[in-house]
């Protein structure tokens, strides 16, 4: 018995080693959320416009801004993680005076994250609906899992990823720039395929179509934005732009639903609504379909900045939802 004791120790030991290196790997590892948590608690105290959404306002740089500006948002990052990251911080945010929440076509309709939801967790320690296993919340390992793993590792050993380790920003991403101010920079890099454009659309239509969240997310928007006011801070809602011919293949009934949805909460809580969806842009301005690149990314950054300054005092809209 002894014997079977000592040899399964032995056998056991170099194995228990090596799942201890990968957790601790795991949880020294830089990804973009770490980083933003990171600066966000350091520099937090002076940002002035807090930037929230998905992927697609990612690209808004924060230093193309006249305010102290910081770029919370992420890639899939719903609305009901905008709003729980934000008051989690907001108390360090002594500054702050816009928070500019990111409504786009799909943003009414969906909350799961999918396998960030994990990701969040261990950038911000928000736990989606406290749906996050118990093993999966002790070990980085068991939420990572295998596949992440070795990807992980591979970009450790590669030397390209010099900042950034993790898969929560897109290929496209410029790894040599370090994320400053929450901005992960991108690249000029343009596609605008038809046969991408043909599948993104079926996904995005098929989230807003089967989706049973609608009212419960509008619900949980208002409470924010009534959070928000109650700090004398204002909520300004954007939609981002999206390639013509790929807007056109997005359910026009959801669109028109959106664009209701939207202006009913700007005019209820007088509130601005920047809705740069049609914006026209030349082809070269996006990464693909619904992304803008740098080089867009920079004109949309440019452009929100103006609009911003033309708002009347306090941020505020008269009857008619226009800035007075």
């Amino acid at each position: 018995m002894r014997l079977f004791i000592k040899r399964f120790c032995l056998f056991t030991f170099p194995l228990i080693l090596v799942l201890v290196f990968f957790e601790i790997f795991l949880r020294k590892m830089d990804t973009s959320y770490t980083i933003k948590e990171e600066q966000i608690v350091s520099n937090g105290k002076n940002v002035e416009l807090l930037i929230l959404g998905n992927s697609h306002a990612a690209r808004l740089d924060p230093r193309k801004f006249s305010l102290n500006a910081f770029n919370l948002a992420q890639v899939n990052q719903s609305l009901y993680f905008d709003k729980r990251i934000t008051l989690k911080y907001i108390d360090r945010l002594k500054e702050l005076k816009y928070v500019l929440i990111s409504v786009d076509f799909h943003s009414l309709y969906f909350s799961d994250q999918g396998t960030r939801n994990v990701w969040a967790f261990y950038g911000y320690g928000i736990n989606y609906k406290n749906s996050v296993p118990f093993p999966e919340q002790i070990s980085y390992l068991a939420g990572y899992k295998t596949k992440y793993l070795l990807e992980f590792m591979k970009r450790s050993l590669s030397g390209k990823y010099n900042v950034i380790r993790g898969l929560e920003v897109e290929k496209e991403a410029d790894f040599s720039q370090p994320i400053v101010k929450g901005f992960v920079p991108y690249t000029n890099s343009f596609d605008t395929s038809g046969k991408y454009i043909l599948e993104r659309a079926a996904f995005f239509n098929n989230i807003v179509r089967v989706s049973d969240e609608h009212k419960e997310i509008i619900a949980d928007l208002e409470d924010f934005i009534i959070k928000l006011k109650a700090r004398n801070i204002v909520p300004v809602l954007i939609t981002m732009p999206c390639y013509a011919p790929f807007r056109e293949l997005l359910d026009q009934k959801v669109q028109k639903q959106n664009r209701m949805d939207i202006q009913a909460l700007s005019k209820k809580y007088k509130i601005p609504y920047l809705d740069y969806f049609t914006m026209p842009l030349s082809p070269d301005c996006y990464l693909n379909c619904d992304h803008v690149n740098g080089k867009g990314g920079v004109i949309i950054s440019d452009s929100l900045n103006k609009d911003l300054g033309k708002l009347g005092k306090n941020g505020l809209l008269d009857e008619e939802g226009l800035a007075g």
